[in-house]
């Protein structure tokens, strides 16, 4: 004969089996009825709140164990239906499950358990006899006090890295493993300009420094992509040698909020206590200064100080380099070594202070006639060289060669005499009148000794197999 025990229809064997399954599930679970009764209070209950079954199970007040004061719990709001109740209750700590239907969810903290405050996890679901009819309601609790012990340090943790990250003077930002950016510090909101409102928890770190979406260079060293540090940054990046397994890379931007800027940057890798790869790290450096400061050395070192021109060294270079593209494209070459006619004169009479401002005015006319490609050296003293790159023909070099001779020439007036300043040139033809740059520049200095000796004034193709330079007179 099956028994009726508040509003159950179950058998005695049957009520057995659920008493005891219930009660030695370690998971803290009661049952009320629709009376609100509680009707089952395992052991793993009573060793959570410290309300023994004797004292819960027959009461109409489930809330006792967990409050103060008499409210409802989940349990109760379920059996009830009252979902908009339990909104205001659990206000942004509840949930439907997605596991198990007609079924809640949430946490809470419970200040006066025994051993202190505990917090709990716990589900409430209803009841239902065979025909579908609700006729009680289940909750499980869950002691994840440890838990959220854990979280509040891990949060306690990452808010004083945040600190350290964020006071740090250097600039930096770090990215997780799926490339998001999770910190953003002051220092490199300065240097670059962007806010860290505008990164932090995207994975745009590129519009810090780019135009476009690209990779920098922790998204790179995160991805292990090292292969492709050479497309991105050309040649200069290099394995880090204060960082293990880090990389350094230079490049200029010139778009930064702040300014442009040359940067010095390293990333590396994060790993856990597992050596698992959880996110990389990226500081920088602004250079800039250092790089004025290396592209003025590198300016006085390939330049006359008072022109302003190519200096030997640089015409050298260059010359070589010519010499390269000519023989590889089958083009000319013409270098045309300028002298000063009578500079000496004039620089004795008239002192060096108008000497200086004839070099420079010398200067700014010969390179008024030659084309953007090509190149003006101040050689020394009073002597210029011109690198005249793929000229047409020996036309066109006669053609410039006439016209630097008729823009440099000019007088001066003193003490009633007139002094003339004008200039004689030399010309040698790449490849007929040498190969390499020290051929090129010694016929060419030899052609302009062969002008200067034959009138002055005009300018000298040389010639090799004659060994006499073909002379040009441009003042009969």
């Amino acid at each position: 004969m099956p028994i009726k025990i508040e509003n159950l229809k179950i058998s005695k064997s049957e009520l057995q089996l659920l008493a005891q399954v219930i009660e030695r599930t370690p998971v803290p679970t009661f049952v009320i009825n629709m009376d609100h009764k509680i009707i089952f209070w395992n052991a793993a209950c009573e060793n959570v709140t410290g309300v023994l079954a004797s004292e819960a199970i027959g009461t109409n007040k489930p809330w006792y164990p967990f409050y103060h004061k008499e409210r409802p719990t989940m349990a109760d709001l379920i059996i009830d239906g009252r979902i908009e109740k339990m909104k205001y209750l659990y206000a942004g700590k509840f949930s439907r499950s997605t596991i198990v239907k007609d079924t809640w969810e949430a946490e809470d903290y419970f200040p006066h358990f025994p051993g202190g405050g505990k917090w709990l996890s716990f589900s409430a679901t209803v009841l239902k006899d065979k025909d579908g009819f609700v006729i009680g309601a289940m909750e499980t609790l869950r002691d994840i006090t440890q838990q959220k012990l854990f979280e509040a340090e891990l949060k306690e943790k990452e808010h004083l890295l945040s600190q350290i990250i964020d006071g740090c003077p250097v600039p930096m930002f770090v990215i997780d493993d799926d490339h998001k950016v999770t910190h953003w510090n002051r220092a490199c909101e300065a240097i670059i300009g962007t806010k860290s409102s505008d990164i932090v928890g995207t994975k745009d770190q590129w519009k810090g420094f780019y135009s476009k979406p690209r990779p920098v260079l922790a998204d790179l060293v995160l991805d292990n992509k090292i292969s492709e540090l050479t497309e991105y940054y050309s040649e200069h990046w290099a394995p880090s040698t204060l960082v293990e397994n880090g990389w350094e890379a230079t490049d200029h931007f010139p778009n930064f909020n702040a300014g442009e800027k040359w940067l010095y940057f390293t990333a590396a890798t994060l790993q856990n206590q597992e050596g698992k790869i959880i996110g990389a790290v990226e500081t920088l450096q602004d250079v800039s200064n250092q790089k004025k400061y290396e592209t003025k050395l590198e300016y006085q070192a390939n330049h006359d100080a008072l022109t302003g021109l190519a200096n030997r060294n640089l015409l050298t270079d260059r010359l070589n380099q010519a010499i390269a593209h000519a023989t590889r494209d089958k083009r000319l070459l013409s270098v045309l070594f300028i002298d000063l006619d009578n500079f000496k004169i004039v620089n004795d009479t008239l002192g060096h202070n108008i000497g200086d401002q004839l070099i420079q005015a010398t200067a700014k006319k010969i390179q008024s006639v030659i084309r953007k490609g090509d190149t003006v050296a101040r050689f020394g003293g009073d002597e210029f060289i011109v690198l005249l790159f793929a000229p047409e023909s020996k036309d066109y070099v006669s053609n410039v060669a006439q016209r630097i001779s008729q823009e440099v020439g000019t007088s001066y007036a003193y003490e009633g005499q007139t002094l003339n300043v004008g200039s004689s040139i030399g010309i040698a033809m790449f490849p007929e009148d040498g190969l390499t740059a020290e051929t090129l520049m010694m016929n060419s200095d030899r052609a302009m000794y062969q002008a200067k000796a034959s009138n002055k004034g005009g300018f000298f193709f040389f010639k090799k197999k004659k060994n006499m330079p073909t002379f040009i007179n441009l003042h009969n």
